[in-house]
């Protein structure tokens, strides 16, 4: 029964993550590499990035930050549309079907000896669905590939940003509550899953 099992450490939980994003980061830039402008997008990176430095040099305020670092992003998402689109692809192949067909667990979670349980008996593939919406940030990315795609630039600042903010937001009390005693996330909460030792 998956209530006997013990709940995965959160150093292991991390290092499968890290070994599941870097696979995945790899695969997204061999297939999305030959789509992409690469030097329309390092361009739009570098402005986003000098922005950041200005207002981390507090040569800019908060306000003046959130001004200028919008519609930046926003050019640096559109150059990087294709790859936003196959990156959903290829999360929704690895963190949603090749982790239920191998029963709760990717590469990373294989190699950590850890897996995803349902706490109602056995994993579904809606359960899937619903955690790695969340935990591995696919509703953003869908999000974010729906306005880069349909909606204006000022649309996007004004759906994406929060959207964004909710999504760090998350994941940082997802972090806190993979540290206590039952280990579940905000993820797990809502897909009724945990992550235990094989």
């Amino acid at each position: 029964m998956a209530k006997e099992l013990k709940k995965a450490s959160f150093l292991k939980r991390l290092a499968a993550y890290i070994i599941d994003y870097l696979i995945v980061v790899i695969l997204v830039s061999l297939l999305s590499g030959p789509f992409v402008d690469v030097q329309k997008t390092d361009k739009y990176q570098k402005e986003t990035n000098t922005i950041m430095e200005k207002y981390q040099n507090n040569e800019i305020t908060a306000t003046e930050y959130m001004q200028s670092i919008s519609p930046a992003y926003y050019n640096l998402s559109r150059s990087t549309g294709v790859m936003t689109f196959i990156t959903i692809l290829i999360d929704i192949l690895y963190f949603v079907v090749l982790q239920f067909v191998n029963k709760g667990q990717t590469f990373g979670k294989k190699l950590l000896k850890i897996k995803v349980v349902s706490t109602d008996g056995d994993l579904s593939m809606n359960q899937m669905i619903f955690r790695s919406l969340i935990a591995n940030m696919i509703l953003l990315h869908i999000i974010n590939f729906a306005l880069i795609t349909f909606a204006s630039k000022n649309i996007y600042i004004g759906v994406f940003i929060p959207f964004a903010m909710i999504q760090y937001l998350i994941m940082f009390v997802s972090i806190i509550m993979s540290t206590t005693k039952d280990g579940r996330t905000i993820h797990d909460r809502i897909a009724h899953t945990r992550v235990v030792n094989v």
